[in-house]
């Protein structure tokens, strides 16, 4: 699988590989090294509806395992030399449905992608491997045609303890607009994709 490599930074160089069942050891190596993200969350809350445990380590690895060889789970893994240290989750809107159960949810397009989930390892933060690992989501997106995409970063008191989500400023780099506000803390951003990476 060809990888997308940037300049070496002070840990090595970055690079980034899409989830899929190559990649699933990839993505198992950089999660169980985390306790699976949250608790145990294994990046399957937006996955369902309904009640959600996210201490339930085993049942939700299993249930990522199950979605990613039935290829209905997408994101990027970031590298930095040949250890995972970062994700991002995307995907359509019947593959991320938790979105649909906001009260004040409206969708900004009618077959717009969702980014709803970032991880970057404690000794990676703040350098942007972050931002590597959406616009990597972004080339991805690309690649499959995607032309409409969402995103729903939190911030004020609540970003701090809400990472996962992003924040305003990490999807204004990239191109997001702010469409109007998810509850009382998040914001709906949106982002039309053009042309496709060369």
């Amino acid at each position: 699988m060809k990888s997308r490599v940037e300049p070496r930074h002070e840990h090595g160089p970055r690079s980034s590989v899409q989830l899929s069942e190559k990649t699933w050891p990839v993505f198992d190596s950089l999660f169980s090294a985390s306790g699976g993200v949250w608790g145990g969350c294994w990046c399957t809350f937006y996955q369902k509806t309904g009640p959600f445990d996210s201490n339930a380590y085993d049942k939700n690895r299993k249930a990522k395992r199950k979605l990613v060889s039935l290829g209905i789970a997408h994101g990027t893994i970031v590298l930095c030399g040949s250890d995972p240290v970062g994700w991002c989750q995307f995907g359509p809107r019947d593959e991320l449905p938790r979105i649909d159960t906001k009260k004040d949810y409206v969708p900004t397009a009618r077959n717009a992608w969702r980014v709803t989930c970032f991880f970057v390892s404690k000794e990676h933060r703040k350098q942007g491997f972050a931002e590597f690992a959406l616009k990597e989501s972004i080339a991805a997106m690309k690649k499959l045609g995607v032309r409409s995409v969402e995103a729903y970063p939190v911030e004020g008191e609540r970003s701090a303890t809400n990472l996962w989500s992003g924040t305003p400023e990490l999807f204004e780099k990239v191109g997001f607009h702010r469409v109007g506000p998810l509850g009382k803390h998040s914001w709906i951003y949106s982002i039309t994709l053009r042309g496709r990476p060369g």
